[in-house]
């Protein structure tokens, strides 16, 4: 459950947040104490010196210890205190800019112009937002059977008898994506919206299962759904705005993943005679996997549904991602940790996470490896590009010391590099090296291995922009268990402003902080698109989600340190993707999160074709379904969007949405006083009809254009 905080982010301020420690780690190794930092406290340009040369930056691929090293792999490979690396880094290495002392308030400073071209944008997810679940021949998707959705019937479904079970880790049971914000119906009137507030990219997703039903191609398309993505793309560029395609949000088509209800060991795997999603592994191999790679059903069929959508709409679409957050839906898909799907027989974390991760991988390059194909021949224009996004929070050394370091590194290794380092390749003197992070195959229990076709495939294949989902920042500290292994550390926010959703804390130094990271280590020509950022609520109602004031010091300061991350740290950034255009379904927290810069007023009421209190419960620990959901699962004590009357949903502006207006229309960092301590006009309700006697319409003349005083002063 979400702990609830306060977004009073007061008198226009993000608060002072300070290492717990800078002189030692938890293990006893002494660092030295952090040089001061006087340019820290100067809140302004932050003008810092990034250190030179390779040895002052994590850049270079890292050695691996000789073959027969004792106690490798496995949790205490490497140099002492520092499990994952043959040799502890030294202070020198501390992850800059700053060290020890950070930014304290973020105020405004006018002409913070960023550069001519920059895309500005906001996402969304295809589950998160369309609803119409079952209707015009949309398959089953994992995430309807983990939520508990009633797929009797539907293409892929295995599910034979309603109510269907919910997965005992959806942590909001009884919350769907049946109805959701209704986007399959209401597409022409978000899309008017999103044009009269000056949205000019749009970035979203492709479902999968709504487009070929099993997810298998021989077994047939739809044409209704084709028809819609057709439609929804059209209209954006009618109205100016560019879309930017995901084809893989998590909805993996179950028509390509059995699944056994009540006999957990009916399934095998590494056994071809089940279908095994993003698990497939070669014959016999369950006590060691060997990912199935692209000889996998699961890759074959998600290269034919890229191929698809390039064809369909390649001539209309420039910018592509294959996949959006691999690391989320693989390492959080299994052990109960809260994503699709979290069953039998994959649940043991320390094998399922990796197998899926690398039959992603070879999906995401045989994908790129099509859209280059088809560039070839002409069939998409060579300016056309394509990128996976990956995700990452920062993690910044609790001390100064080497164990510390390293922790806060490993960390980054095993979760940004695990995807990044095979597909965009480590930059080193030699040109780039595409493997898994040296740390990872050091110290985790199993990690599969790229044979040599598939490095081949990696090395020419590499994306043209790396796409990066970042949030939220945490401190780093070694050896919180006092086991001094690998998995010893710990993550903890001490002094950072927390949002509703448990895991996110906002610190915008931390942003600039992984941008420096990610082009220091795959590349500095590399551009840098942010495809997602941030900040979560639980608002009740249109008037207080207005004012939202943790969501814009959230992102002024977001802002504020990319543009230091441009001018004076040279990164190459060249997009930033708000998250989200409108509160929506988030995952298993179903609608108790709103991440939306409009807040939605879902209509909440009865949807039968959710989980009721009779609905089973699967427990995937034992692969079985025991007890019923009960109360918990009733339409009284969960939100639930209303089947009936789902087109009468409205949507309502907060304040970040019209504060990001003005630094869209002017390209810059705009002063955000005015939003922190009022607003501008009254309910902004985007609709048809009326909303608690606020006429609501498809345009808004609020906040209107900036001005002068606000940017240019």
């Amino acid at each position: 459950m979400p702990r609830s905080t306060s977004l009073l982010v007061a008198a226009i301020s993000l608060q002072a947040s300070v290492a717990p420690s800078l002189s030692a780690s938890s293990d006893g190794v002494t660092g030295s104490d952090s040089a001061s930092c006087p340019e820290a406290e100067e809140t302004q340009l932050l003008q810092i010196v990034r250190e030179s040369g390779e040895d002052s930056h994590w850049s270079k691929p890292k050695p691996e210890p000789p073959s027969g090293t004792p106690g490798c792999p496995g949790p205490s490979c490497g140099a002492p205190g520092c499990p994952g690396f043959v040799k502890c880094p030294s202070e020198s290495q501390f992850p800059m800019p700053f060290k020890g002392s950070y930014p304290k308030v973020y105020n405004y400073m006018p002409q913070q112009h960023f550069p001519h071209g920059f895309k500005w944008g906001l996402g969304t997810a295809s589950y998160q937002i369309e609803g119409a679940y079952n209707e015009d021949g949309r398959g089953a998707s994992i995430w309807d059977t983990f939520s508990g959705a009633n797929t009797v019937g539907m293409p892929g479904s295995v599910c034979m008898r309603a109510p269907c079970p919910v997965s005992s880790v959806m942590g909001i049971k009884g919350a769907t994506g049946n109805v959701a914000n209704d986007f399959y119906h209401k597409y022409k009137q978000d899309i008017a919206m999103m044009a009269s507030m000056g949205i000019k990219n749009y970035r979203f997703s492709v479902a999968w299962p709504r487009v070929v039903p099993t997810g298998i191609m021989s077994e047939g398309t739809n044409k209704k759904a084709i028809a819609f993505y057709h439609d929804v793309v059209d209209e954006l560029v009618a109205h100016g705005i560019e879309p930017i395609i995901t084809m893989y949000h998590w909805d993996l088509p179950q028509g390509l993943q059995d699944q056994s209800w009540n006999n957990s060991s009916a399934i095998k795997p590494c056994d071809s005679t089940w279908k095994q999603g993003w698990y497939e592994c070669a014959d016999g191999t369950a006590d060691l996997p060997q990912p199935s790679g692209a000889k996998s059903l699961v890759v074959k069929e998600f290269t034919n549904f890229a191929k698809l959508l390039l064809k369909e709409y390649g001539s209309k679409v420039k910018y592509w991602t294959t996949f959006n957050e691999a690391w989320t839906f693989t390492f959080l898909g299994s052990g109960g940790r809260g994503k699709a799907p979290n069953v039998q027989p994959w649940y043991d974390a320390n094998i399922w996470p990796y197998v899926a991760g690398h039959n992603v991988i070879i999906a995401h390059a045989m994908a790129v490896k099509t859209f280059r194909a088809m560039q070839k021949k002409g069939e998409l224009p060579k300016e056309h590009q394509i990128l996976m996004t990956n995700n990452q929070d920062w993690r910044e050394p609790s001390s100064t010391s080497p164990s510390d370091i390293a922790a806060a590194e490993y960390a980054l290794e095993g979760q940004l590099a695990w995807y990044c380092d095979p597909v965009y390749g480590v930059k080193t003197k030699k040109g780039y090296k595409h493997d898994y992070p040296a740390s990872m195959k050091m110290t985790l229990p199993y990690m599969p291995n790229f044979t040599k076709s598939e490095t081949q495939l990696l090395e020419a294949n590499r994306p043209d922009v790396f796409g990066l989902n970042h949030y939220g920042t945490g401190w780093q500290t070694f050896n919180c268990t006092g086991t001094g292994e690998a998995g010893s550390s710990c993550t903890t926010e001490d002094g950072i402003p927390q949002a509703v959703s448990t895991w996110l804390f906002q610190a915008p130094w931390g942003f600039r902080k992984l941008l420096n990271w990610v082009a220091n280590r795959y590349g500095r020509d590399l551009p840098i698109w942010g495809t997602e950022s941030g900040w979560s609520d639980n608002t009740i109602n249109s008037q207080q989600a207005k004012f939202d004031t943790g969501r814009v010091a959230y992102y002024f300061g977001y802002i504020q340190e990319m543009w230091n991350a441009i001018n004076v740290d040279g990164v190459k950034m060249e997009a930033f993707m708000a998250w989200s255009l409108m509160d929506n379904y988030e995952w298993e927290r179903g609608y108790a999160e709103r991440f939306g810069t409009l807040y939605n007023e879902f209509n909440y009421g009865a949807d039968p074709n959710s989980p009721g209190p009779n609905t089973p419960i699967y427990q995937p620990e034992t692969g079985e379904v025991s007890g019923v959901c009960g109360a918990e699962c009733s339409d009284d004590n969960v939100g639930k969007p209303a089947a009936v009357g789902a087109y009468g949903q409205t949507r309502h502006a907060k304040n970040s949405i019209l504060w990001l207006q003005w630094v869209w229309e002017t390209n810059t960092v705009v002063d955000h006083s005015q939003f922190m301590s009022s607003t501008i006009g009254g309910d902004v309700c985007y609709g048809e009809g009326e909303y608690n006697g606020v006429a609501c319409s498809l345009s808004s003349d609020i906040p209107g254009p900036a001005p002068a005083s606000a940017f240019s002063r």
